[in-house]
C-alpha cells in the first residue's frame, strides 16, 4: 500500500484537534492519532515543527524544498518585482518574470526558453506565488478603493451601532446575472490533445437576473428572478404565474432580463414590504444598494421615504470590498447553482443527442434550493470582511 502524503494544512488541523482533545478530554495521543489515521509519533514530530509548518504553504506536502534554485541570486530582484506589480494591481505571468530575469542577468538570458520558464516557475512556487484566476477588474489602484471604503465605513459604523438599530433591519440587495448554461471553459483532457471540445446546451447565451437580499443578522429574504420577456406576455402571465415556486420567490419579466425601475417596485412589494411588516416600532431600517441607475431614481427614493426606509448608496468602484452580496454571497451562491446544473446536465447527456435546454422551472428550482441551503454563517460573515467589517 503506498504511503499517504499529508498537506501542511491537514497537519496543523490535526495538531489543533490534538491540543484541544488532550486539554479538555484528557485523551491519549495514541487514540487521537488513530482517529485521524496517523501515528502518534507523527503528531509528536509535527509539534516540534509547528513554527516551520505555520510558515509553509498550506498545500505543501513536505517541508523539504529539494535542491536550491540555481537562480537564487535573482530571487530578491525577480520576486520583489512580482510583489511590487501585484501591490499596484498589475497582472503578471511567468513569462513577464522570464523577461525581467533576462534583463537582469546575461547568463540567464543565454539559457533556452524552456529552462528559463521552469526556473522561474520553480522560484515562484518556492515563494508561494501561483497562478490565480482574477476575481475583480479595476482601472484604479486597489488601495484607492480600499481607502474610500474605510472612510465611508467610518461614517456608517456609528449609525449601525446605535442601541435602537436591529441587525435584521440592516439590509443589502444586489443583482447577479445567471446563465441558463453554466459549462466551464476548462476541462480535464489528455495531455497533448490539440482540440478540446466542451459541449453546451442550445441556450448557452440565455440568461436571467437574480436579485438576492440579505440582512446583517444572517437572514435571507425572498430571491427575485427576472426572465427575458414582456411584463404582460406569455411567460409572465402563464409560465411564471403558474410556477410552484411563486410563494418562495418573486418572478418577473423584462425585455432584456435586466433590473429596471418597474421590477424594482416588484422587489419592494414582494420582498421588502413583507419583511417590514414584522418591523418593530421605533427601530430604523437601513437599505444599502450600489449606485446602479435603477436604485437611485426619484420615484424609488420617494417610495423608500414613504416606507420609512433610509436608503444608503455604496460608493462607486468600492462594491467589491464593501457590498456584502459581492464580498461573501455571489461566489458560494453561483458555485452551488453550478453544481446543480452539472448534475442535471450529466443526467441528460448522451453521446449522440444534443443537450437539452434548461427550462425556467429548472432555473427556479436551482435558485430556490440553493438559497434555502446557503448557511446563515456565510450570510453573517459577508458583513465582516477582514479590516472592512461593517460593525465594530
Amino acid at each position: 500500500m503506498p504511503r499517504a502524503t499529508i498537506t501542511v494544512q491537514r497537519k496543523l488541523t490535526i495538531l489543533r484537534d490534538a491540543d484541544e482533545r488532550q486539554l479538555n478530554n484528557k485523551e491519549s495521543l495514541k487514540s487521537i492519532a488513530r482517529s485521524h489515521g496517523v501515528q502518534a509519533v507523527q503528531i509528536r514530530n509535527w509539534r516540534k515543527q509547528r513554527d516551520v509548518l505555520s510558515l509553509t504553504r498550506p498545500r505543501a506536502r513536505s517541508l523539504h524544498k529539494g535542491k536550491p534554485s540555481t537562480i537564487k541570486y535573482l530571487e530578491d530582484a525577480v520576486i520583489g518585482h512580482a510583489f511590487e506589480m501585484r501591490q499596484i494591481g498589475v497582472g503578471i505571468t511567468y513569462n513577464h518574470l522570464v523577461i525581467k530575469a533576462c534583463q537582469l542577468d546575461e547568463g540567464f538570458r543565454a539559457k533556452t526558453y524552456e529552462v528559463q520558464y521552469q526556473l522561474i516557475r520553480r522560484l515562484c512556487n518556492s515563494n508561494c506565488l501561483v497562478n490565480r484566476r482574477r476575481t475583480h477588474v479595476s482601472q484604479e489602484h486597489p488601495q484607492e478603493a480600499i481607502d474610500r471604503a474605510e472612510e465611508w465605513l467610518s461614517e456608517i459604523r456609528p449609525i449601525l451601532s446605535a442601541p435602537n438599530v436591529l441587525k435584521e433591519y440592516i439590509i443589502n440587495m444586489d443583482q447577479t446575472p445567471l446563465p441558463f448554461s453554466l459549462a466551464s471553459s476548462t476541462t480535464l483532457e489528455l495531455e497533448g490533445e490539440k482540440t478540446v471540445t466542451v459541449r453546451q446546451t442550445g441556450n448557452s447565451k440565455t440568461r436571467c437576473t437574480v436579485s438576492l437580499t440579505i440582512t446583517a443578522d444572517g437572514g435571507k429574504l425572498k430571491p427575485m428572478i427576472i426572465f427575458k420577456g414582456q411584463r404582460g406576455g406569455t411567460i409572465a402571465t402563464r409560465e411564471l404565474a403558474a410556477s410552484q415556486y411563486r410563494d418562495n420567490m418573486v418572478l418577473s419579466c423584462q425585455s432584456n432580463a435586466w433590473q429596471d425601475e418597474e421590477n424594482m417596485n416588484d422587489w419592494v412589494d414582494g420582498v421588502l414590504v413583507p419583511h417590514l411588516q414584522q418591523h418593530a416600532a421605533g427601530s430604523p431600517v437601513y437599505l444599502f444598494l450600489d449606485q446602479f441607475a435603477a436604485h437611485d431614481t426619484a420615484s424609488f427614493r420617494t417610495r423608500m421615504d414613504s416606507l420609512g426606509v433610509t436608503l444608503k448608496l455604496i460608493p462607486g468602484k468600492c462594491t467589491w470590498v464593501l457590498q456584502p452580496i459581492d464580498v461573501g454571497i455571489g461566489k458560494p451562491f453561483k458555485d452551488r447553482v453550478r453544481q446543480k446544473w452539472f448534475r442535471w446536465m450529466i443526467n441528460h447527456a448522451e453521446a449522440d443527442v444534443d443537450l437539452p435546454n434548461a427550462s425556467t422551472d429548472e432555473i427556479q428550482q436551482w435558485v430556490n434550493d440553493t438559497w434555502q441551503e446557503l448557511p446563515e454563517d456565510i450570510v453573517r460573515n459577508s458583513w465582516k470582511k477582514s479590516n472592512l467589517s461593517w460593525f465594530v
